[in-house]
């Protein structure tokens, strides 16, 4: 390498750029036989003063016009130095190729052509990485974006054709990422020898293709029709890894003008159609209204999970009457979400969002504890003794810490075992039978009760029911709903009710909300009712008094029925 040392000790002046350093040498080596000359006559100054001063005189006009000549040409011959740092500059900053001279053949002049063909290598290296997708050699999504940007601006209505890989990422997570890249570099192939010469197409996604198609004027179902056809012609297994794999295709479409009016809102748009429809080969166009509720749904999710840490949840409590005695001695805890900006959230509309957030165990361990927390503080208030029913989540009903949390939850606030029941949907209970039947075991010995929930919704056997442990059966409110009207209905909860009267188990009707249906389902044996007709789920601080107001009702209509020697029996 090169010695830099004088260099490095140059370059510690910094107030001197480059070249007024290379200027300041070469003025002072110039000048150095000028000193030498200076020198000498100083010391022989005394033998012939005229001489010495002629001499001196014209030493350095020499020295001065050789001066000026030198650093004249030295500035030209770092010229091209110059020129290529600052080009080099430029493009760091700008990003704007320069126009070097190629010709020469020097030293300096093969500098600045290297600098100029490796500056365009790069260029060209870094256009590739920004425009073009690796896997399929298509336009990526800015190239594609920007290419409709400048078809709107030549005021041209395209519409945004989107084909979606459903399948991807199972194939990537089967495979690998060169797998996953063949499999969409010949789908890739097949889509572009389907198309007109060209269209513009893209891999604007990792599982999503998009290309540009004009409209026949009035005519926009056609561009649908065009895309159908697409997707049926794809729709045939492609060679992986040794295996015929069938590609899972869905198509959205965005119109510009009408979807957006800038590229990157139609080609979200399209996106977000073909993401809304899970049927193969199914075509779906943007529609605005489902956009909205995704944004509002993922914006809920974000709500959502600040929402425990702000104590924004609260539990309302509908109470569980039993018919024979008029009276409630049980309630059913209902979790609720007081939204800052949007009020009281109903469980239906955020439940969902937090299962598939992965919420929902948080959200039910706060519940689990709450519930037992507002049952010790009706305890301390003395009165009669309630029991409330918890909802479990299927994650949660599959925590090996389920009993551990609720034994810790009743142990923390000092209630008695037997307050807390257990309500699992019967969906739940039967993803795996040997771990249900476990588990309800150790919740039995805890001291808990507990209740099968939406029974007649799901798909569980009769004759694996009757080996589970458990108390008491709900009855979906699908069937109870006029109940006292519908034949079908009636057979199927007179089935109910006779299972479990033969099981030995408690009935109860969700969903009660005439006093019709109420009467009918007593009348066949059922005991335990819950739904509008005695109360709607209220908040902690009023449920003493609701309860009471049940009574009264209760009593009420048993001083005006009359008495008559047997029930009617209604068919």
């Amino acid at each position: 390498m090169t010695n830099l040392t004088l260099y490095a000790a140059i370059s510690r002046f910094g107030a001197l750029n480059y070249r007024a350093k290379i200027m300041l040498m070469a003025f002072i080596g110039t000048h150095i036989p000028l000193l030498g000359i200076i020198a000498y006559s100083v010391f022989n100054l005394t033998r012939d003063p005229g001489l010495i001063w002629s001499t001196l005189g014209i030493a350095l006009a020499a020295t001065l016009v050789g001066t000026g000549i030198t650093l004249f040409v030295l500035n030209q011959l770092l010229a091209p130095v110059i020129l290529t740092s600052k080009a080099l500059r430029t493009y760091r900053e700008t990003r704007e190729l320069p126009a070097l001279p190629v010709s020469f053949r020097d030293e300096v002049g093969t500098l600045m052509a290297d600098a100029s063909h490796t500056l365009q290598r790069l260029d060209a290296a870094m256009v590739q990485l920004e425009t073009v997708d690796p896997a399929t050699g298509l336009m990526n999504r800015d190239a594609f974006t920007d290419t409709l940007n400048e078809m709107l601006a030549q005021d041209k209505a395209p519409a945004v054709c989107v084909v979606r890989v459903a399948n991807y990422a199972r194939l990537l997570a089967t495979y690998d990422q060169s797998h996953a890249d063949g499999f969409m570099r010949q789908l890739a192939d097949r889509l572009e020898a389907g198309l007109e010469r060209n269209v513009p197409l893209a891999r604007v996604e990792a599982a999503a293709f998009a290309f540009i198609k004009r409209v026949d004027a009035g005519r926009p179902e056609s561009v649908e029709a065009v895309l159908r056809e697409n997707l049926s012609s794809l729709s045939h297994p492609v060679p992986v890894a040794g295996v015929e794999a069938m590609p899972e295709l869905t198509g959205g479409v965005a119109l510009a003008g009408v979807d957006g009016a800038y590229g990157a809102d139609l080609l979200d748009a399209a996106l977000a159609a073909a993401a809304n429809t899970t049927i193969p080969k199914t075509v779906s166009r943007h529609a605005p209204r489902v956009r909205q509720e995704i944004r509002e749904q993922f914006e809920l999710e974000q709500d959502l999970r600040k929402a425990l840490d702000s104590n924004e949840f609260l539990l309302h409590f509908q109470p569980v009457v039993c018919h024979a005695e008029g009276r409630a001695r049980s309630a059913e805890a209902l979790i609720r979400w007081d939204h800052p900006q949007r009020g009281l959230v109903q469980p239906s509309q955020f439940i969902p969002i937090a299962e598939r957030s992965g919420l929902i165990d948080k959200i039910g361990l706060w519940v689990m504890r709450e519930a037992c927390a507002q049952v010790g503080r009706w305890n301390a208030h003395g009165g009669d003794r309630l029991k409330v029913a918890i909802n479990l989540s299927a994650s949660q009903f599959l925590d090996p810490r389920l009993r551990d949390m609720l034994a810790e939850a009743i142990e923390a606030e000092k209630i008695a075992p037997d307050q807390l029941e257990i309500e699992l949907t019967e969906s739940a209970a039967m993803v795996d039978h040997d771990y249900t039947r476990r588990t309800f075991g150790r919740l039995k010995d805890l001291g808990l009760s507990i209740a099968i929930d939406d029974f007649g919704t799901g798909y569980a056997s009769m004759s694996y029911l009757r080996k589970l442990p458990f108390d008491k059966l709900k009855i979906d409110r699908e069937f109870v709903s006029n109940v006292d009207t519908q034949p079908d209905a009636q057979a199927i909860c007179s089935a109910m009710i006779a299972l479990g009267n033969g099981l030995g188990l408690h009935l109860l009707a969700e969903g009660a909300e005439r006093i019709e249906e109420v009467d009918y389902l007593a009348s066949r044996g059922c005991n335990l009712f819950q739904g509008y007709y005695y109360s709607r789920p209220v908040p902690a601080g009023e449920l003493i008094e609701t309860l009471s107001d049940i009574e009264l009702l209760s009593a009420r209509r048993k001083a005006e029925m009359p008495a008559p020697a047997k029930l009617r029996q209604v068919v």
